[in-house]
Parts: structure tokens; sequence; C-alpha cells
């Protein structure tokens, strides 16, 4: 049994653990490497030379790439630069019928609620291409916010006016409620037409 003890560890088993664990922390201080400033200079732009040759062509392949376009261009027919020529102005034309179109269906939509008495700021909410559907379009939504005309003899419009028409400043129409305008919105289309607002 002597024996035994003789070749049992010394100490307390838990110091023996820790020593391994500062063992270890001294390795990775010695492991850790610090730089000087031209060290680490000199590592960047060895990084950097390496990457701008990965690219150096760069400028020859663009290069190489716009003489072969003029190349194909000048080896093309005419009838084929004629062809090319043709199908950018198609697209220009039909980018041009879009934009008349949306300009047409845009005056439309304002004749058509001039007409029943909406204010203009809707025509954003009436839908439809053709004159018929955005009127019907109209109706419906001056049905849902129950927008009713003027009737002649209101207070906005009364009866027996003479033909005299109450005129309103811009700056009166600026200061008016939505709400207002609606109410006045004939009497104010009506003085627009004979530009009487100033």
């Amino acid at each position: 049994m002597a024996d035994n003890m003789d070749k049992a560890p010394q100490g307390n088993p838990a110091d023996a653990g820790q020593d391994n664990s500062n063992t270890q922390t001294a390795d990775s201080t010695q492991q850790q490497k610090t730089f000087t400033q031209e060290e680490l200079e000199r590592v960047l732009s060895e990084r950097l030379k390496r990457e701008r040759e990965k690219y150096k062509d760069y400028e020859e392949l663009k290069k190489a790439a716009e003489e072969l376009k003029k190349i194909k261009e000048a080896q093309m027919s005419e009838q084929e630069k004629l062809q090319m020529r043709l199908a950018e102005i198609e697209r220009e034309k039909l980018e041009r019928e879009r934009e008349l179109a949306e300009l047409r269906t845009s005056l439309i939509k304002q004749k058509v609620l001039s007409e029943m008495g909406l204010p203009l700021t809707l025509a954003d909410r009436i839908f439809g291409e053709t004159e018929e559907e955005i009127r019907q379009d109209a109706e419906e939504l001056k049905k849902l916010l129950n927008i009713q005309p003027n009737k002649i003899g209101s207070g906005t419009n009364p009866a027996g006016g003479g033909g005299q028409i109450k005129t309103f400043t811009k700056a009166e129409i600026e200061r008016m409620s939505p709400e207002e305008i609606n109410k006045n919105w004939e009497v104010i289309q009506e003085a627009l037409k004979q530009g009487l607002i100033k």
C-alpha cells in the first residue's frame, strides 16, 4: 500500500486543472501577435496589390467589348441597322401613345366630374377608360358620397338672382373646407368659366 501512495499525485486535484488552464492562456497570449504600423501597412499593401492584379485587365476588357460592339455594328447590313432603328422608334411610339391615352383619360375624368358637380380632386378615384365607364364610376362615387348638386334657390344659389353669379376670390376658395367647396361647386365652376375668379 505504501507503493500506491507514492504514485498518487501530490497536491489538490483542482490545482492541477488550474495549472493546465494557465498553460493554455500563456500559449494563446504567445500566439497573439501585435503589428507595428509599418507591418500593418505592408500587409494591407500586399493584399491591395493582389486584388488589383485580379482586376488589372478590366479596363482592357471594357475597351475590347466596346470595340467588338463597333465592329458588329459596322458589319451589320443597312437593313439590319434600319430594323434596329425602327425597333427603337416603335418603342418610343408606344410610350407616346400610352402617355396620350393617360392624358385623354384624365381630361375625360375632369369633364365628367365638372358636369356632375364633383370636385376635380376625385379624379384619381374614378376608374375607366371610356367616357361611359368613367361616367358610370363617377355616378357610383357620387351616390356613395351622397353629394347633391346645388339646386336653384338654395342659400348659395338664390332664385331670381338676375343672372348675377356670386363670385369668390381665389383666397376665399383656398380657405374653404372640402365640404364648402362641394357645396359651392357649381357657383365656383361657373365663375371660373366666366373668368370671374381672380
